[in-house]
């Protein structure tokens, strides 16, 4: 427990020993002589000691107390929602800069997902991250970039012409070794939103949900090449786009909501599918124009005076969220007959860089004639019980701490009972995943020549922080606060009804680890949530079936989403919703503005992770 959130109930405990002592000294007057005790105060020292000892215990209790028996939802969160007792760690965005020579030589390459990078000591210990996306990286650069009011609409067909009233317009250039051989055209690319909060969010809002439709132009031919705007797809979404460990305790919509709040600026990303765009575009062509043409109303006038400051610095390519994740093996634990708990140290020459984030495996090794024998250790609270070839199971029990010591989590090694296990001559492993505690926030981002770096180095790229890196959140503990999350497991689509907005503001605010300002603003925006029965049509073989469901709509505050926008938070909902469903059947998202009754957001039905349609 925190030191801070003890100190209110020592100080309550000895005030009121104090008290007592006062009015015992007034009525037994030699009994309190004998124990030095006038008024408020004590002069022996050792018996001023165990009063101050004793409040402290009783302090502790009291909270404990308060706190709704910690022990219990501990354990019940280890089997159920795990994500719940660890650090949600800091996060940044990495961008990759290719070197021109090596663009020329290599050409396009992939960083795969959970690259592992690391950072200049900070106090003397390196920081390490690792990538969560998948990062395509080629030679194209992204030279200009502008909202046009007018632009050539030559070539184009006349339903593209009357859609579009306005476009955003990428300007991309590719090396001259490139021309002529088409070595550096990625077939998908992915743009990372840059810049301030309401401009990335007038952008994300305008890309993702109001382009009509999409054209190339080359500096070689006049030929535009037409695509249809389901070309561009929203990257954060999916379960691979996860930033923490894929566990499949984590509802994915779950996690969602988790880094939703945490950390937005993962979901400023939007991929745009271009196979079989290439080979309409000559092979000599080094710089090619993206427009993405928008209907006369893009959003609201403040939108349109955002997107009037678009420049090149708003899309950067090659990007990708880096979290501070990695595995280390702990320091090894001598079992003994003296202690049954056993704190985790990472690293015992810097104990505070390190906290435990998850621990992977616990076994331990024993040697005899015949060479090395392991015995694994089974996590107690799970739903692995039962051993097929009936040998006796040996389990670990972790137990969390929020105190600011050296260590976060102890283990105890105990049997099917619960009871300590027999200590022997042998030592305890464990394979952990990791975080730095609050270090990578202490870190400088925006170094000339580079703040990440792959282990060996490389030479074909530099790696660049564009945001500082987060400090690490953690979910609140104390005062019931690990009930509250324990009891939306027993919500369904009934909780909806009546006052389903004050249920979904009270869940949502249970994951807004961060605290922004931002994050309390969108769900203070919820004004109504109302549900009815509904029907879908959904693709089948041989013909097409209608599908009964639920009909969700969502009332909002539009004034609670200026400079933010709705699409990520309506998508996040959306996947929420869905956990309701059960198979079968579908929900179908309608986010409503309270303000003018229209239709901001319209979502197509989804069953789970599937969209039926």
């Amino acid at each position: 427990m925190h030191m801070e959130s003890l100190l209110p109930y020592y100080e309550r405990e000895l005030t009121h020993l104090r008290r007592l002592s006062h009015d015992f000294a007034k009525r037994y007057p030699k009994v309190a002589g004998r124990l030095l005790l006038s008024g408020e105060t004590c002069d022996d020292p050792n018996i001023e000691r165990l009063i101050e000892s004793f409040a402290f215990l009783a302090g502790r209790i009291h909270k404990k107390l308060d706190d709704d028996y910690p022990e219990f939802t501990n354990s019940l969160l280890q089997v159920i929602y795990p994500q719940y007792l660890r650090p949600f760690p800091s996060v940044s965005i990495a961008c990759f800069e290719p070197l021109p020579a090596a663009a020329e030589s290599v050409g396009n390459f992939s960083v795969p997902r959970h690259t592992s990078l690391n950072t200049r000591p900070v106090r003397g210990v390196p920081c390490h991250f690792r990538t969560a996306y998948e990062v395509e990286v080629s030679a194209l650069r992204v030279q200009s970039a502008s909202f046009e009011n007018a632009f050539d609409t030559s070539g184009l067909s006349s339903a593209l012409i009357a859609s579009a009233a306005t476009t955003i317009r990428i300007c991309l250039t590719m090396p001259q070794a490139d021309a002529g051989t088409g070595s550096s055209r990625p077939t998908k690319l992915r743009f990372f939103l840059n810049g301030e909060p309401s401009i990335a969010a007038a952008l994300r809002e305008a890309i993702l949900s109001r382009v009509s439709g999409i054209w190339i132009s080359n500096d070689v031919s006049t030929t535009k090449v037409e695509m249809f705007a389901e070309a561009i797809t929203a990257v954060g979404f999916d379960e691979d786009d996860s930033l923490l460990d894929d566990d499949a305790r984590c509802h994915p919509a779950h996690q969602l909501l988790l880094e939703y709040f945490a950390f937005p600026e993962k979901f400023n990303f939007f991929d745009l599918d271009l196979s079989g765009v290439w080979d309409l575009i000559p092979a000599m062509a080094s710089r090619i124009d993206l427009r993405f043409g928008l209907p006369v109303q893009v959003g609201g006038t403040n939108d349109h005076h955002l997107l009037e400051r678009v420049s090149k610095e708003n899309f950067v390519l090659h990007c990708t969220p880096v979290v501070n994740l990695f595995r280390r093996h702990a320091e090894p634990i001598r079992m003994t007959e003296t202690v049954s708990v056993y704190p985790i140290v990472v690293d015992n020459r810097q104990p505070r860089a390190y906290e435990v984030y998850a621990i992977d495996r616990v076994f331990k090794v024993r040697q005899d004639t015949n060479g090395e024998e392991i015995d694994e250790y089974r996590p107690f609270y799970s739903t692995r019980h039962v051993d097929p070839d009936e040998r006796p199971v040996r389990y670990w029990h972790a137990e969390y701490s929020d105190m600011d010591a050296d260590f976060n989590v102890s283990l105890s090694l105990v049997d099917s009972m619960l009871a300590p296990d027999r200590a022997e001559t042998n030592t305890i492993s464990l394979n952990l995943v990791c975080t730095n505690r609050d270090l990578p926030s202490q870190l400088p981002f925006g170094l000339r020549d580079g703040d990440l770096f792959v282990e060996g180095g490389s030479s074909a790229y530099l790696v660049h922080m564009l945001r500082k890196p987060t400090s690490t959140h953690r979910f609140p503990r104390g005062r019931g606060a690990q009930w509250r999350l324990v009891s939306h497991l027993a919500l369904n689509h009934f909780s909806l009804a009546g006052s389903g907005a004050d249920v979904l503001k009270e869940i949502l605010s249970l994951y807004d680890i961060a605290g922004a300002p931002a994050g309390a603003r969108q769900i203070q925006g919820i004004h109504r949530v109302e549900h009815q029965s509904g029907v879908a049509r959904m693709p089948g073989k041989p013909f097409p079936v209608f599908v009964k469901g639920v009909d969700i709509r969502l009332t909002v505050d539009e004034t609670h989403y200026a400079g933010i926008g709705l699409f990520s938070f309506s998508r996040v909902l959306e996947q929420f919703f869905a956990l309701y469903v059960h198979t079968n059947s579908f929900t179908r998202l309608t986010v409503i503005s309270r303000q003018t009754g229209k239709e901001l957001v319209q979502c197509l039905p989804r069953n789970g992770a599937s969209i039926l349609a």
